[in-house]
């Protein structure tokens, strides 16, 4: 449904009208330290959302994971409560609707900040703070969307849902992976669905690249350092791995140019990359045992499989080169890449919108992480599904996070009219 310029100029003055209590939001939910891991926080946090929304006219229910399925969603979450908060604002009908999803857990904060990183800072235009950007952003916007829409007096014909879910940053099972699990975000519920992950303000996200973390383990056999030759040093055996996978992998995937619109350009090859290593007990000790863990993104034209297979086959290329070589590998977490199409409604829908409020159609982009729209589109079934948020990508993770305000309001704005044109209004 087209929205004229009046409702778009209307909505627009709302959220203006909104902006101090935007950044409020957004500046509140900053402050609860929901690092994870391990996950503190979580039900604080839910229920600052969960209130706003209540206060806002939706319909609230929380969705608990049970406590005897917290070790199996949320296995580094030392048993502390997963919770899921949904907001649902009935239209006129029950469909279409329209389901806003954004995630409240965040990456720990680090060191060396030149601001608190849980103080919610406000200065020069910029909220501060982990998750200012990714992705507590997310979530202010798509809670104000929808109350501008109410407050302006305009009826929406379908239904909108919003939810603010946990655990994203470890793989999202007992967040958006367990609203699929329990239909709550269905294919026969659910007709569209925009995941608020700061993927830039002017961009819509069609999809991401690929994951593949894997764990390595080299096996090999203690004895005395004065002794080394007695033992067979397993730190030694993953540096051998690592030099293999650095000779016979990583040049031949980066060389796989994608033809998709990964943001930043240099993440638009695979990249395969170690992360963690331990190994050893003591100086004057050789390891029997040391373990390493891999990230590995693929491109859309890469499948997990082969990607899988191929670094099993150059495992065993070493094994048969050297008898003492013997290791295990395992998957830590898998997805395969996703990308949706383009000339779905709600794509067309914030494209339009995008256009309404920035003078322009915003550019399309792939994610070069992982996100929850992985859920939706690989286990909902749901292609009508895309990643829409105001944060900048390129301070994910980083010290100093912020977003603009500006650039807050505006994919408010947007938020709210593609709304509007996925769901049909009475002004």
């Amino acid at each position: 449904m087209d929205v004229p310029a009046n409702i778009v100029d209307r909505i627009s003055r709302r959220v203006d009208e909104t902006r101090e209590e935007l950044v409020t939001f957004l500046s509140d939910m900053v402050k609860v330290p929901t690092e994870n891991p391990p996950g503190r926080y979580y039900k604080e946090c839910a229920q600052l959302i969960g209130e706003k929304m209540r206060g806002f006219g939706h319909e609230v229910a929380y969705v608990e994971v049970p406590k005897d399925r917290i070790h199996e969603l949320a296995p580094h979450g030392n048993g502390l409560p997963r919770v899921n908060v949904v907001g649902r604002m009935r239209g006129e009908k029950e469909k279409p609707l329209l389901h806003f999803n954004g995630h409240y857990d965040v990456v720990p904060a680090g060191g060396n900040w030149t601001v608190d990183p849980f103080g919610g800072v406000v200065r020069d235009g910029k909220i501060y703070g982990r998750g200012a950007s990714d992705q507590k952003s997310g979530i202010a916007a798509q809670v104000f969307a929808i109350e501008a829409i109410r407050r302006e007096g305009i009826s929406l014909l379908g239904t909108v849902e919003s939810s603010a879910t946990p655990d994203e940053e470890s793989g999202g099972q007992a967040g958006v992976g367990y609203l699929v699990e329990r239909g709550i975000i269905s294919k026969g519920k659910t007709d569209y669905c925009v995941i608020t992950e700061c993927l830039d303000y002017d961009k819509i996200c069609i999809g991401h690249r690929g994951t593949l973390w894997f764990e390595v383990k080299t096996k090999g056999k203690m004895c005395h350092g004065s002794m080394p030759v007695l033992g067979v040093n397993a730190i030694e055996k993953m540096v051998t791995v690592i030099n293999a996978f650095n000779a016979k992998i990583r040049p031949k995937i980066e060389a796989i140019k994608t033809a998709y619109p990964v943001m930043p350009p240099e993440a638009r090859q695979s990249s395969l990359t170690v992360t963690v290593i331990n190994g050893g007990a003591k100086v004057n000790v050789v390891p029997d045992e040391c373990a390493a863990q891999f990230d590995w993104r693929l491109v859309p034209e890469q499948d997990v499989s082969d990607s899988y297979a191929e670094l099993l086959s150059c495992l065993e290329e070493i094994k048969r080169s050297d008898p003492t070589f013997r290791y295990e590998v395992s998957k830590v977490m898998e997805t395969e890449p996703t990308i949706v199409p383009t000339d779905t409604s709600v794509v067309k829908a914030f494209l339009a919108a995008g256009k309404a409020v920035l003078g322009r159609e915003p550019d399309f982009s792939v994610s070069p992480g992982s996100d929850d729209q992985k859920y939706v589109v690989h286990k909902a079934g749901i292609d009508q599904c895309i990643v829409y948020g105001p944060g900048p990508l390129s301070l994910a993770h980083k010290i100093d996070e912020y977003v603009e305000v500006e650039h807050l309001v505006k994919a408010t704005k947007i938020m709210a009219i593609g709304a509007l044109s996925l769901l049909g209004f009475k002004a």
